[in-house]
């Protein structure tokens, strides 16, 4: 069984080394955008062919042998034209970590914001709409409580999406019939893409629990939920929270009210939040913060936050295509 893999190199080596023996890697084929020397080391090693470029079309498709194989996007680093689709044939399948037809676009920042437990990734067939073939695989897990970052999110989705396929691969191989299903419309969910600097702006008149959930939602890899203290606008990417020290009257609510070991702890609807790190410019000024020093979002900002972010490709950056920012 002749297998073609298209993946992103950040990605390609985790896919290579999880998801396949070393009898299925001699019938492998990776189509990646470039070579990490770690990459480059493993195909070498284990004598796996593989194609790199900057563009995939029709023309450097050619050069794989597509015949009867059966192609896999884990994490490609392009979208497939309709032209494309239809040359990697029937058997063209996508690792999609997601419950499809629920929770379509970003997934790991709504995890935490939605406090979710029980999840699925999914493998589907590719068709010409984005995420809407038909589900051929299935693989449910719990996402334990510890995981508290985007960055620890994903990593651990990313795994599950590839003990999912190493599970498939075996029932393929075994040419164990597939049960299409269809996604139902009904369930269909879509979560926006999500920018710091848009919709990362701290209500602080929200109770204790869900601020919790929105700061560390703009965790690591991301810059930090945004607000202000003394005049300066600064980025807090994680917080503990306690069910001690609630403000007694929503003056109080933002206020820090004592330092504790490296921490500051702030009062706050129905709890307390402990900081440990605040960042102004890049730098943790949290030595600087004192006792009676409030935390505040001005109105503007919590206007903006609502808002959607467009993401447009312009030199190999990510912007807002029409909301101005305030300064």
């Amino acid at each position: 069984m002749k297998i073609i893999i298209i993946s992103i190199n950040n990605w390609a080596l985790h896919y290579l080394r999880d998801s396949f023996n070393d009898s299925q890697l001699k019938d492998v084929t990776l189509i990646t955008n470039k070579l990490t020397n770690d990459l480059k080391k493993f195909l070498k090693l284990k004598n796996i062919k593989y194609l790199a470029t900057k563009n995939l079309t029709l023309k450097t498709l050619k050069k794989v042998d597509l015949k009867d194989s059966l192609v896999l996007s884990a994490g490609s680093p392009w979208i497939f034209s309709e032209k494309l689709i239809k040359n990697l044939g029937k058997n063209f399948f996508n690792v999609h970590q997601s419950p499809l037809p629920s929770m379509r676009g970003s997934v790991a920042p709504y995890i935490i914001m939605y406090d979710i437990r029980s999840f699925q990734v999914c493998l589907h067939k590719v068709t010409t709409g984005i995420d809407t073939g038909n589900v051929v695989y299935r693989k449910s897990f719990i996402i334990p409580s510890n995981l508290k970052t985007p960055l620890e999110i994903n990593n651990f989705l990313q795994s599950k999406n590839r003990e999912m396929l190493k599970e498939f691969l075996i029932k393929f191989k075994r040419k164990i019939k597939l049960n299409e299903e269809i996604q139902n419309k009904f369930f269909s969910s879509y979560n926006i893409r999500l920018l710091s600097d848009i919709n990362g702006w701290i209500d602080w008149s929200y109770k204790v629990d869900d601020l919790d959930r929105f700061i560390r939602s703009f965790g690591e890899p991301y810059k930090g939920a945004k607000t202000f203290i003394n005049d300066k606008q600064v980025n807090i990417k994680f917080i503990e929270k306690s069910k001690q020290d609630s403000a007694r009257h929503p003056d109080e609510i933002g206020r820090v009210i004592r330092k504790f070991e490296d921490y500051i702890i702030v009062s706050v609807n129905e709890g307390s939040i402990y900081i440990k790190e605040i960042f102004w410019k890049n730098k943790n000024i949290i030595d600087k913060i004192r006792s009676g020093d409030k935390f505040y979002t001005k109105i503007k900002y919590l206007d903006l936050k609502n808002r959607r972010v467009s993401f447009i490709n312009n030199n190999k950056k990510i912007y807002n295509q029409k909301t101005k920012l305030f300064k």
